[in-house]
Protein backbone atom coordinates (compact mmCIF):
# COMPACT_ATOMS: atom_id res chain seq x y z
CA UNK A 1 0.00 0.00 0.00
CA UNK A 2 1.75 3.18 -1.08
CA UNK A 3 1.52 5.96 1.40
CA UNK A 4 -0.90 8.51 -0.23
CA UNK A 5 -3.69 5.45 0.02
CA UNK A 6 -2.39 4.73 3.77
CA UNK A 7 -3.39 8.23 4.65
CA UNK A 8 -6.31 8.47 2.84
CA UNK A 9 -7.83 5.61 5.39
CA UNK A 10 -6.02 6.90 8.57
CA UNK A 11 -6.12 10.98 8.39
CA UNK A 12 -9.37 11.19 9.94
CA UNK A 13 -8.73 8.86 12.73
CA UNK A 14 -4.81 10.26 12.81
CA UNK A 15 -6.21 13.87 13.11
CA UNK A 16 -8.73 13.24 15.92
CA UNK A 17 -5.91 11.31 17.69
CA UNK A 18 -3.60 14.69 17.68
CA UNK A 19 -6.73 16.31 18.93
CA UNK A 20 -7.10 14.27 21.36
CA UNK A 21 -3.35 14.35 21.91
CA UNK A 22 -3.22 17.82 22.06
CA UNK A 23 -5.94 18.38 24.79
CA UNK A 24 -3.94 15.83 26.88
CA UNK A 25 -0.71 18.28 26.40
CA UNK A 26 -2.33 21.11 28.07
CA UNK A 27 -4.29 19.26 30.56
CA UNK A 28 -1.15 17.36 31.91
CA UNK A 29 0.83 21.12 31.83
CA UNK A 30 -1.91 22.43 33.41
CA UNK A 31 -1.86 19.75 36.19
CA UNK A 32 1.93 19.92 36.26
CA UNK A 33 1.89 23.86 36.64
CA UNK A 34 -1.25 23.97 39.54
CA UNK A 35 1.03 20.99 41.32
CA UNK A 36 -1.07 17.64 40.95
CA UNK A 37 1.74 16.14 40.15
CA UNK A 38 4.15 16.77 42.04
CA UNK A 39 4.72 13.95 43.63
CA UNK A 40 5.08 11.78 40.81
CA UNK A 41 7.43 14.21 39.38
CA UNK A 42 9.79 14.24 42.73
CA UNK A 43 9.88 10.67 42.48
CA UNK A 44 10.48 10.80 38.24
CA UNK A 45 13.60 13.13 39.41
CA UNK A 46 14.52 10.80 42.20
CA UNK A 47 15.38 8.32 40.10
CA UNK A 48 17.64 10.51 37.50
CA UNK A 49 19.46 11.43 40.94
CA UNK A 50 20.00 7.99 41.58
CA UNK A 51 21.10 6.89 38.26
CA UNK A 52 23.85 9.17 38.25
CA UNK A 53 27.06 7.57 39.53
CA UNK A 54 28.05 7.88 42.62
CA UNK A 55 30.97 10.70 42.48
CA UNK A 56 33.61 10.90 45.47
CA UNK A 57 33.75 15.33 45.58
CA UNK A 58 36.87 16.76 46.50
CA UNK A 59 37.12 20.17 47.99
CA UNK A 60 34.92 19.32 51.12
CA UNK A 61 35.04 17.34 54.15
CA UNK A 62 32.96 15.75 56.58
CA UNK A 63 33.71 15.64 60.87
CA UNK A 64 31.56 13.49 62.41
CA UNK A 65 30.75 12.98 66.49
CA UNK A 66 29.64 9.60 66.11
CA UNK A 67 28.59 7.33 68.55
CA UNK A 68 31.98 6.46 69.64
CA UNK A 69 32.61 10.11 70.16
CA UNK A 70 29.12 10.39 71.69
CA UNK A 71 30.12 7.70 73.97
CA UNK A 72 33.11 9.08 75.59
CA UNK A 73 31.27 12.35 75.96
CA UNK A 74 29.28 10.60 78.35
CA UNK A 75 26.08 11.24 75.90
CA UNK A 76 25.45 14.70 76.91
CA UNK A 77 23.98 16.96 75.64
CA UNK A 78 24.23 19.93 74.19
CA UNK A 79 27.27 18.75 73.67
CA UNK A 80 29.94 20.03 75.74
CA UNK A 81 31.29 23.56 74.62
CA UNK A 82 34.89 22.56 75.46
CA UNK A 83 34.58 19.48 73.63
CA UNK A 84 33.75 21.46 70.06
CA UNK A 85 36.56 23.71 71.12
CA UNK A 86 39.04 20.90 70.60
CA UNK A 87 37.88 19.83 67.16
CA UNK A 88 37.50 23.52 66.27
CA UNK A 89 41.22 24.14 66.69
CA UNK A 90 42.28 20.66 65.27
CA UNK A 91 40.32 22.10 62.16
CA UNK A 92 42.11 25.16 62.33
CA UNK A 93 45.79 24.00 62.90
CA UNK A 94 44.83 21.97 59.58
CA UNK A 95 44.57 24.55 57.50
CA UNK A 96 40.57 24.12 56.60
CA UNK A 97 39.20 27.25 54.18
CA UNK A 98 35.88 27.47 55.75
CA UNK A 99 33.80 25.65 59.04
CA UNK A 100 30.20 24.84 59.03
CA UNK A 101 29.08 24.22 62.86
CA UNK A 102 25.98 21.94 62.10
CA UNK A 103 25.34 22.47 65.84
CA UNK A 104 23.26 25.43 66.95
CA UNK A 105 25.09 27.54 69.51
CA UNK A 106 22.37 29.78 70.27
CA UNK A 107 22.14 28.63 74.21
CA UNK A 108 24.57 29.49 76.23
CA UNK A 109 26.66 26.55 78.57
CA UNK A 110 28.82 27.34 81.33
CA UNK A 111 30.91 29.84 81.28
CA UNK A 112 34.29 28.09 81.62
CA UNK A 113 33.71 25.59 78.18
CA UNK A 114 31.83 28.71 76.32
CA UNK A 115 34.86 30.68 76.85
CA UNK A 116 37.44 27.61 75.47
CA UNK A 117 34.86 27.86 72.20
CA UNK A 118 35.27 31.81 72.41
CA UNK A 119 39.26 31.39 72.26
CA UNK A 120 39.25 28.70 69.55
CA UNK A 121 36.93 30.75 67.53
CA UNK A 122 39.14 33.65 67.35
CA UNK A 123 41.87 31.32 67.06
CA UNK A 124 40.49 30.50 63.25
CA UNK A 125 39.59 33.89 62.73
CA UNK A 126 43.54 34.91 62.78
CA UNK A 127 44.17 32.02 60.61
CA UNK A 128 43.79 34.46 57.37
CA UNK A 129 40.18 35.54 55.99
CA UNK A 130 38.42 32.38 57.11
CA UNK A 131 34.29 31.81 57.81
CA UNK A 132 32.87 29.84 60.93
CA UNK A 133 29.26 29.60 59.91
CA UNK A 134 26.61 28.15 62.66
CA UNK A 135 23.43 26.79 62.16
CA UNK A 136 20.96 28.63 63.83
CA UNK A 137 19.79 32.43 63.83
CA UNK A 138 22.33 33.94 66.47
CA UNK A 139 24.63 33.42 69.10
CA UNK A 140 23.14 33.60 72.73
CA UNK A 141 23.07 37.01 74.30
CA UNK A 142 25.40 36.77 77.03
CA UNK A 143 28.57 35.24 78.43
CA UNK A 144 31.61 34.72 76.25
CA UNK A 145 30.14 33.74 73.01
CA UNK A 146 28.08 36.93 72.99
CA UNK A 147 31.70 39.08 72.90
CA UNK A 148 31.95 41.32 69.79
CA UNK A 149 35.33 39.67 68.77
CA UNK A 150 33.66 36.33 68.54
CA UNK A 151 30.63 37.34 66.87
CA UNK A 152 32.13 39.46 64.15
CA UNK A 153 34.08 35.96 63.40
CA UNK A 154 30.76 33.79 62.83
CA UNK A 155 28.09 33.92 60.58
CA UNK A 156 24.58 32.74 61.01
CA UNK A 157 22.16 31.51 59.43
CA UNK A 158 18.77 30.04 59.07
CA UNK A 159 17.72 26.74 59.03
CA UNK A 160 16.88 25.25 55.30
CA UNK A 161 15.53 21.86 54.79
CA UNK A 162 12.10 21.33 54.45
CA UNK A 163 10.70 18.05 54.54
CA UNK A 164 8.58 16.93 51.25
CA UNK A 165 4.49 15.63 52.03
CA UNK A 166 6.12 12.21 51.84
CA UNK A 167 8.72 12.56 54.69
CA UNK A 168 11.46 12.76 52.08
CA UNK A 169 13.91 15.53 52.00
CA UNK A 170 14.43 16.54 48.42
CA UNK A 171 14.40 20.73 48.30
CA UNK A 172 16.92 23.28 50.47
CA UNK A 173 15.99 27.41 50.68
CA UNK A 174 18.98 29.30 50.16
CA UNK A 175 17.64 32.36 52.16
CA UNK A 176 14.90 32.27 54.60
CA UNK A 177 13.47 35.37 56.59
CA UNK A 178 16.37 37.73 54.68
CA UNK A 179 18.79 35.56 55.93
CA UNK A 180 21.06 33.15 54.32
CA UNK A 181 20.37 29.38 54.39
CA UNK A 182 23.52 26.98 56.39
CA UNK A 183 25.03 25.53 53.33
CA UNK A 184 24.34 29.28 51.29
CA UNK A 185 26.73 30.92 54.02
CA UNK A 186 29.02 27.67 53.70
CA UNK A 187 29.48 27.88 50.06
CA UNK A 188 29.49 31.77 50.26
CA UNK A 189 27.77 31.99 46.94
CA UNK A 190 25.03 34.90 46.24
CA UNK A 191 21.59 34.32 47.12
CA UNK A 192 18.45 35.94 45.56
CA UNK A 193 17.05 38.48 47.98
CA UNK A 194 13.66 36.33 47.75
CA UNK A 195 13.17 32.82 49.14
CA UNK A 196 14.42 30.18 46.97
CA UNK A 197 13.88 26.81 46.72
CA UNK A 198 16.26 24.38 44.66
CA UNK A 199 16.02 20.64 44.42
CA UNK A 200 18.88 18.83 46.01
CA UNK A 201 21.57 17.07 43.37
CA UNK A 202 22.36 14.33 45.60
CA UNK A 203 25.78 13.01 44.61
CA UNK A 204 25.42 9.48 45.75
CA UNK A 205 24.13 7.51 49.14
CA UNK A 206 25.24 8.23 52.58
CA UNK A 207 29.19 7.97 52.91
CA UNK A 208 30.22 9.48 49.59
CA UNK A 209 31.67 12.69 51.14
CA UNK A 210 35.33 11.61 53.01
CA UNK A 211 34.28 11.86 56.44
CA UNK A 212 36.59 12.07 59.44
CA UNK A 213 35.68 11.28 63.26
CA UNK A 214 35.32 13.93 65.43
CA UNK A 215 37.84 12.47 68.35
CA UNK A 216 40.75 12.28 65.63
CA UNK A 217 40.31 16.07 64.89
CA UNK A 218 40.08 16.98 68.23
CA UNK A 219 43.62 14.89 68.85
CA UNK A 220 45.39 17.09 66.38
CA UNK A 221 44.26 20.07 68.11
CA UNK A 222 45.16 19.31 71.53
CA UNK A 223 48.58 18.25 70.45
CA UNK A 224 50.35 21.64 69.52
CA UNK A 225 52.41 20.48 66.81
CA UNK A 226 51.87 21.41 62.63
CA UNK A 227 51.11 18.65 60.55
CA UNK A 228 51.36 17.39 57.17
CA UNK A 229 50.44 20.15 54.39
CA UNK A 230 49.00 17.12 52.35
CA UNK A 231 46.62 16.18 54.97
CA UNK A 232 42.12 16.13 54.14
CA UNK A 233 41.10 19.34 55.69
CA UNK A 234 43.56 22.02 54.06
CA UNK A 235 42.16 24.41 51.62
CA UNK A 236 39.04 22.41 51.94
CA UNK A 237 35.63 23.55 53.53
CA UNK A 238 34.67 20.90 56.51
CA UNK A 239 31.27 20.36 58.02
CA UNK A 240 30.88 19.54 61.64
CA UNK A 241 27.88 17.55 62.86
CA UNK A 242 26.51 14.88 64.87
CA UNK A 243 25.91 11.56 63.51
CA UNK A 244 25.19 9.89 66.44
CA UNK A 245 22.06 8.16 66.76
CA UNK A 246 20.64 9.92 69.98
CA UNK A 247 21.11 12.78 67.91
CA UNK A 248 17.74 11.74 65.79
CA UNK A 249 19.15 14.31 62.79
CA UNK A 250 18.81 11.29 60.49
CA UNK A 251 16.40 11.92 57.35
CA UNK A 252 15.19 10.07 54.51
CA UNK A 253 16.15 11.08 51.37
CA UNK A 254 16.16 9.55 47.64
CA UNK A 255 19.12 7.62 48.49
CA UNK A 256 17.99 6.13 51.77
CA UNK A 257 18.24 7.39 55.39
CA UNK A 258 21.63 10.28 55.81
CA UNK A 259 22.72 12.11 58.63
CA UNK A 260 21.89 15.98 58.42
CA UNK A 261 25.47 16.92 58.11
CA UNK A 262 25.75 15.05 54.92
CA UNK A 263 22.59 16.42 53.63
CA UNK A 264 23.79 19.61 54.29
CA UNK A 265 26.86 18.61 52.57
CA UNK A 266 25.40 17.77 49.71
CA UNK A 267 23.78 21.45 49.13
CA UNK A 268 26.73 22.83 49.51
CA UNK A 269 28.53 20.61 46.90
CA UNK A 270 25.75 21.83 44.77
CA UNK A 271 26.08 25.56 45.07
CA UNK A 272 29.97 25.52 45.10
CA UNK A 273 29.90 23.50 41.77
CA UNK A 274 26.99 25.16 40.47
CA UNK A 275 25.65 21.62 39.82
CA UNK A 276 21.98 23.22 40.76
CA UNK A 277 19.10 21.18 39.01
CA UNK A 278 17.48 24.02 36.38
CA UNK A 279 13.96 22.82 35.47
CA UNK A 280 13.73 23.19 31.61
CA UNK A 281 10.32 25.23 31.99
CA UNK A 282 6.42 24.66 31.25
CA UNK A 283 7.48 25.80 27.18
CA UNK A 284 10.00 22.79 26.93
CA UNK A 285 7.93 20.12 28.47
CA UNK A 286 4.87 21.42 26.36
CA UNK A 287 7.20 20.66 23.33
CA UNK A 288 8.24 17.28 24.29
CA UNK A 289 4.98 16.61 25.15
CA UNK A 290 3.92 17.66 21.48
CA UNK A 291 6.49 15.90 19.57
CA UNK A 292 5.50 12.45 22.09
CA UNK A 293 1.86 13.28 20.45
CA UNK A 294 2.59 12.76 16.86
CA UNK A 295 5.04 10.23 17.03
CA UNK A 296 2.37 8.30 19.39
CA UNK A 297 -0.55 9.17 16.78
CA UNK A 298 1.10 7.92 14.11
CA UNK A 299 1.57 4.50 16.02
CA UNK A 300 -1.67 4.69 17.42
CA UNK A 301 -3.56 4.85 14.17
CA UNK A 302 -1.21 1.54 12.77
CA UNK A 303 -2.40 -0.58 15.57
CA UNK A 304 -5.05 -1.29 17.95
CA UNK A 305 -5.28 1.17 20.94
CA UNK A 306 -4.30 -1.45 23.90
CA UNK A 307 -0.97 -2.82 21.71
CA UNK A 308 -0.30 1.18 20.54
CA UNK A 309 -0.64 2.40 23.79
CA UNK A 310 2.20 -0.18 25.14
CA UNK A 311 4.35 0.15 22.42
CA UNK A 312 4.04 4.30 23.27
CA UNK A 313 4.76 4.02 26.71
CA UNK A 314 7.64 1.97 26.14
CA UNK A 315 8.82 4.13 23.96
CA UNK A 316 8.70 7.04 25.95
CA UNK A 317 10.26 5.42 28.84
CA UNK A 318 12.92 3.88 26.69
CA UNK A 319 13.57 7.38 24.67
CA UNK A 320 12.66 9.72 27.28
CA UNK A 321 14.57 8.31 30.89
CA UNK A 322 17.59 8.05 28.66
CA UNK A 323 17.26 11.83 27.00
CA UNK A 324 16.19 13.19 30.21
CA UNK A 325 19.13 11.59 31.88
CA UNK A 326 21.64 12.84 29.40
CA UNK A 327 20.52 16.76 29.75
CA UNK A 328 20.51 16.28 33.61
CA UNK A 329 24.09 15.08 34.32
CA UNK A 330 25.67 16.79 31.27
CA UNK A 331 24.00 20.39 31.98
CA UNK A 332 21.74 19.91 35.13
CA UNK A 333 18.28 20.67 33.09
CA UNK A 334 15.22 18.80 34.32
CA UNK A 335 13.66 18.00 31.07
CA UNK A 336 10.39 16.10 32.93
CA UNK A 337 10.47 12.49 31.04
CA UNK A 338 7.03 11.28 33.38
CA UNK A 339 4.94 14.11 31.33
CA UNK A 340 4.98 12.54 27.82
CA UNK A 341 4.82 9.35 29.33
CA UNK A 342 1.64 10.83 31.19
CA UNK A 343 0.22 12.25 27.61
CA UNK A 344 0.57 9.24 26.36
CA UNK A 345 -1.48 7.52 28.71
CA UNK A 346 -4.19 9.69 28.41
CA UNK A 347 -3.51 9.73 24.81
CA UNK A 348 -4.08 5.65 24.74
CA UNK A 349 -7.46 5.99 26.54
CA UNK A 350 -8.52 8.90 23.98
CA UNK A 351 -7.65 6.16 20.94
CA UNK A 352 -9.83 3.28 23.07
CA UNK A 353 -12.45 5.57 23.36
CA UNK A 354 -12.82 7.02 19.70
CA UNK A 355 -12.31 3.36 18.61
CA UNK A 356 -15.19 2.63 21.15
CA UNK A 357 -17.38 5.38 19.36
CA UNK A 358 -16.29 4.60 16.13
CA UNK A 359 -17.27 0.70 16.79
CA UNK A 360 -20.70 2.09 18.47
CA UNK A 361 -21.89 4.16 15.46
CA UNK A 362 -20.58 1.30 12.88
CA UNK A 363 -23.12 -1.50 15.28
CA UNK A 364 -25.47 1.18 15.63
CA UNK A 365 -26.72 0.79 12.21
CA UNK A 366 -26.71 -2.98 12.29
CA UNK A 367 -27.98 -3.64 15.84
CA UNK A 368 -30.06 -2.78 19.11
CA UNK A 369 -27.81 -0.67 21.04
CA UNK A 370 -28.15 -3.21 24.15
CA UNK A 371 -26.35 -5.77 21.56
CA UNK A 372 -24.01 -2.96 20.93
CA UNK A 373 -23.59 -2.28 24.21
CA UNK A 374 -22.54 -5.97 24.66
CA UNK A 375 -20.40 -6.22 21.97
CA UNK A 376 -18.83 -3.37 22.92
CA UNK A 377 -17.72 -4.46 26.23
CA UNK A 378 -16.42 -7.87 24.84
CA UNK A 379 -15.03 -7.11 21.02
CA UNK A 380 -13.98 -10.93 20.80
CA UNK A 381 -17.92 -11.56 19.65
CA UNK A 382 -16.26 -9.76 16.06
CA UNK A 383 -13.98 -12.53 15.74
CA UNK A 384 -14.53 -14.68 12.82
CA UNK A 385 -15.84 -18.16 14.02
CA UNK A 386 -18.54 -21.08 12.46
CA UNK A 387 -22.34 -20.57 13.94
CA UNK A 388 -25.83 -21.83 13.65
CA UNK A 389 -27.68 -18.49 12.59
CA UNK A 390 -31.11 -18.05 11.00
CA UNK A 391 -30.46 -15.39 8.07
CA UNK A 392 -33.70 -13.90 6.72
CA UNK A 393 -33.99 -11.92 3.60
CA UNK A 394 -36.82 -9.33 2.30
CA UNK A 395 -37.19 -7.18 -0.74
CA UNK A 396 -39.52 -4.88 -1.87
CA UNK A 397 -41.91 -5.94 -5.16
CA UNK A 398 -42.04 -3.75 -7.87
CA UNK A 399 -39.87 -0.94 -6.35
CA UNK A 400 -37.90 -0.44 -9.46
CA UNK A 401 -40.98 0.37 -11.77
CA UNK A 402 -42.31 2.77 -8.48
CA UNK A 403 -38.87 4.59 -8.59
CA UNK A 404 -39.61 5.02 -12.06
CA UNK A 405 -42.57 6.98 -11.58
CA UNK A 406 -41.36 9.25 -8.85
CA UNK A 407 -38.83 12.05 -7.73
CA UNK A 408 -35.36 10.20 -6.87
CA UNK A 409 -35.32 11.91 -3.56
CA UNK A 410 -38.98 11.64 -2.59
CA UNK A 411 -38.06 7.59 -3.20
CA UNK A 412 -35.40 8.16 -1.13
CA UNK A 413 -36.97 9.40 1.80
CA UNK A 414 -39.76 6.95 1.38
CA UNK A 415 -36.89 4.43 1.05
CA UNK A 416 -35.37 5.93 4.46
CA UNK A 417 -38.75 5.53 5.99
CA UNK A 418 -39.24 1.80 5.32
CA UNK A 419 -35.97 1.15 6.50
CA UNK A 420 -35.96 2.71 9.23
CA UNK A 421 -38.95 0.87 10.26
CA UNK A 422 -37.74 -2.79 9.56
CA UNK A 423 -34.67 -1.94 10.81
CA UNK A 424 -36.22 -1.36 14.48
CA UNK A 425 -38.39 -4.20 13.77
CA UNK A 426 -35.51 -6.55 13.31
CA UNK A 427 -33.45 -5.25 16.60
CA UNK A 428 -36.57 -5.39 18.48
CA UNK A 429 -35.91 -9.37 18.42
CA UNK A 430 -32.35 -9.21 18.81
CA UNK A 431 -31.63 -9.22 15.12
CA UNK A 432 -28.87 -7.73 13.17
CA UNK A 433 -29.10 -5.80 9.56
CA UNK A 434 -26.17 -7.24 8.17
CA UNK A 435 -26.22 -5.56 4.69
CA UNK A 436 -28.75 -3.23 2.75
CA UNK A 437 -28.65 -4.12 -0.75
CA UNK A 438 -30.43 -1.68 -2.90
CA UNK A 439 -33.93 -2.31 -1.62
CA UNK A 440 -33.49 -5.57 -0.02
CA UNK A 441 -32.50 -6.34 3.74
CA UNK A 442 -30.13 -9.16 4.90
CA UNK A 443 -30.51 -9.90 8.15
CA UNK A 444 -28.95 -12.08 10.79
CA UNK A 445 -30.45 -13.73 14.01
CA UNK A 446 -27.81 -15.62 16.19
CA UNK A 447 -24.92 -13.59 15.63
CA UNK A 448 -22.48 -11.85 16.34
CA UNK A 449 -24.40 -12.57 20.27
CA UNK A 450 -25.26 -16.17 20.78
CA UNK A 451 -29.38 -16.84 20.81
CA UNK A 452 -30.36 -19.82 21.24
CA UNK A 453 -33.94 -19.30 19.66
CA UNK A 454 -32.92 -17.29 16.54
CA UNK A 455 -34.97 -19.34 14.43
CA UNK A 456 -38.14 -18.43 16.27
CA UNK A 457 -36.60 -14.40 16.70
CA UNK A 458 -36.13 -14.33 12.85
CA UNK A 459 -40.08 -15.73 12.09
CA UNK A 460 -41.49 -13.28 14.53
CA UNK A 461 -39.48 -10.71 13.39
CA UNK A 462 -40.37 -11.21 9.68
CA UNK A 463 -44.34 -11.50 10.95
CA UNK A 464 -43.67 -8.06 12.56
CA UNK A 465 -42.55 -6.94 9.61
CA UNK A 466 -45.04 -7.77 7.22
CA UNK A 467 -47.53 -5.55 10.03
CA UNK A 468 -45.20 -2.96 10.06
CA UNK A 469 -45.57 -2.64 6.73
CA UNK A 470 -48.98 -2.71 6.54
CA UNK A 471 -49.03 0.39 8.93
CA UNK A 472 -46.58 2.28 6.81
CA UNK A 473 -48.71 1.46 3.89
CA UNK A 474 -51.99 2.86 5.90
CA UNK A 475 -50.20 6.12 6.08
CA UNK A 476 -49.20 6.14 2.74
CA UNK A 477 -51.95 5.65 0.94
CA UNK A 478 -53.67 8.38 3.14
CA UNK A 479 -51.03 10.74 1.28
CA UNK A 480 -52.08 9.68 -2.17
CA UNK A 481 -48.95 7.02 -2.70
CA UNK A 482 -49.08 3.55 -3.57
CA UNK A 483 -48.02 0.84 -1.55
CA UNK A 484 -45.53 -1.10 -1.10
CA UNK A 485 -45.04 -5.24 -1.23
CA UNK A 486 -42.82 -7.30 0.55
CA UNK A 487 -41.01 -10.76 0.12
CA UNK A 488 -39.76 -12.62 2.75
CA UNK A 489 -37.47 -15.88 2.93
CA UNK A 490 -35.38 -17.09 6.16
CA UNK A 491 -32.95 -20.23 6.27
CA UNK A 492 -31.89 -22.01 9.26
CA UNK A 493 -28.28 -23.13 8.66
CA UNK A 494 -24.10 -22.72 9.89
CA UNK A 495 -22.40 -19.73 8.73
CA UNK A 496 -18.88 -18.21 9.25
CA UNK A 497 -19.41 -14.74 10.87
CA UNK A 498 -16.85 -12.47 11.68
CA UNK A 499 -14.59 -9.73 10.60
CA UNK A 500 -13.66 -9.74 7.02
CA UNK A 501 -11.47 -7.92 4.93
CA UNK A 502 -8.05 -5.66 5.46
CA UNK A 503 -7.52 -2.83 7.31
CA UNK A 504 -9.70 0.27 6.23
CA UNK A 505 -12.22 -2.08 4.46
CA UNK A 506 -13.00 -4.08 7.86
CA UNK A 507 -16.80 -5.51 7.65
CA UNK A 508 -18.68 -7.90 9.90
CA UNK A 509 -19.89 -10.88 7.06
CA UNK A 510 -22.08 -13.59 7.27
CA UNK A 511 -20.55 -16.26 4.58
CA UNK A 512 -21.50 -19.34 3.61
CA UNK A 513 -24.12 -21.63 1.35
CA UNK A 514 -27.13 -20.84 4.05
CA UNK A 515 -27.25 -17.04 3.10
CA UNK A 516 -27.16 -17.94 -0.78
CA UNK A 517 -30.10 -20.16 0.36
CA UNK A 518 -32.19 -17.61 2.33
CA UNK A 519 -31.70 -15.62 -0.75
CA UNK A 520 -32.88 -18.43 -3.32
CA UNK A 521 -35.97 -18.95 -1.08
CA UNK A 522 -36.95 -14.92 -0.51
CA UNK A 523 -36.77 -15.34 -4.64
CA UNK A 524 -39.48 -18.28 -5.01
CA UNK A 525 -41.86 -15.82 -3.44
CA UNK A 526 -42.50 -14.27 -7.31
CA UNK A 527 -43.00 -17.92 -7.98
CA UNK A 528 -45.72 -19.12 -6.08
CA UNK A 529 -47.57 -15.75 -5.52
CA UNK A 530 -46.51 -15.88 -1.82
CA UNK A 531 -45.25 -12.97 0.92
CA UNK A 532 -43.70 -15.04 3.37
CA UNK A 533 -41.16 -18.36 2.47
CA UNK A 534 -38.94 -20.52 5.53
CA UNK A 535 -37.30 -23.59 4.69
CA UNK A 536 -38.04 -26.84 7.17
CA UNK A 537 -35.06 -26.14 8.93
CA UNK A 538 -36.58 -22.97 9.88
CA UNK A 539 -39.92 -24.43 10.38
CA UNK A 540 -38.60 -26.97 12.95
CA UNK A 541 -36.14 -25.19 15.20
CA UNK A 542 -38.71 -22.31 15.68
CA UNK A 543 -41.19 -24.42 17.56
CA UNK A 544 -43.70 -22.13 17.16
CA UNK A 545 -47.98 -22.88 16.55
CA UNK A 546 -47.62 -21.62 12.73
CA UNK A 547 -50.59 -21.65 10.01
CA UNK A 548 -48.37 -22.89 7.11
CA UNK A 549 -49.15 -24.18 3.65
CA UNK A 550 -46.67 -26.84 3.32
CA UNK A 551 -45.16 -26.20 -0.56
CA UNK A 552 -43.05 -29.06 -0.24
CA UNK A 553 -39.72 -29.60 -2.08
CA UNK A 554 -38.92 -27.46 -4.77
CA UNK A 555 -36.04 -27.36 -6.40
CA UNK A 556 -33.58 -24.18 -5.92
CA UNK A 557 -31.02 -22.56 -8.48
CA UNK A 558 -27.45 -23.81 -7.53
CA UNK A 559 -28.68 -26.93 -5.41
CA UNK A 560 -28.47 -30.73 -6.60
CA UNK A 561 -31.24 -31.40 -3.87
CA UNK A 562 -34.75 -29.69 -3.92
CA UNK A 563 -35.47 -27.76 -0.36
CA UNK A 564 -38.72 -28.21 1.43
CA UNK A 565 -40.43 -24.87 2.25
CA UNK A 566 -43.39 -23.30 3.95
CA UNK A 567 -45.57 -20.40 3.26
CA UNK A 568 -46.23 -18.61 6.60
CA UNK A 569 -49.44 -17.55 7.03
CA UNK A 570 -49.62 -16.77 10.28
CA UNK A 571 -49.41 -17.59 14.07
CA UNK A 572 -51.91 -20.19 15.11
CA UNK A 573 -54.60 -18.34 17.31
CA UNK A 574 -54.61 -19.64 20.22
CA UNK A 575 -57.39 -21.78 21.99
CA UNK A 576 -60.68 -20.48 23.62
CA UNK A 577 -61.87 -21.15 27.06
CA UNK A 578 -63.67 -24.55 25.82
CA UNK A 579 -60.32 -25.73 23.69
CA UNK A 580 -61.85 -24.88 20.77
CA UNK A 581 -60.39 -22.34 18.44
CA UNK A 582 -62.02 -18.92 17.68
Amino acid sequence: MNVGRWWRQRRARLLQLWVVGLVAACAVTGASAMGYLESLQARALDLLIYLQSPRRPSGLVIVAIDDAAFDALERRQPLPRDYLARVLRGVTRAGAAAVGFDISLRTAGATETDRALARAIVEFGERGERRLVVAGTSLPEHGPLAEPAVARLVVPSAPDVPVDADAVVRRASLRVGGVPAFAAAVANVPVPDAAAVYRINFIGPEGSFLTIPSDAVAAIGDLGVDIAGDNPLRGRIVLLGGTFADGRDVHRTPYGFMPGVEIQANIVHMLVTGSLVRPAGWLAGFAVQLIAVLLAGLVMVAMRPLWGTLVCLAGALLLGVPASYVAFSRGGYWVDFLLPVAVTSLLGVGADALAKRRLRDALGRYVSPEVAARVERNPAELAGERRQVSILFSDLRGFTTLSERMAPELMAARLTEYFDAMTGTIFARRGMVNDFIGDAILAVFGAPLDDPEHARHAIESALAMGQTLAGLNRRWQAQGLPPLRMGLGIHTGEVFAGNVGRAGKVKYAVVGDTVNLASRVEGLNKELGSTMLVTEATYRAAGLDLVVNDRGPIGVKGREEPVRVYEVIGLRPAAGPGGSKP
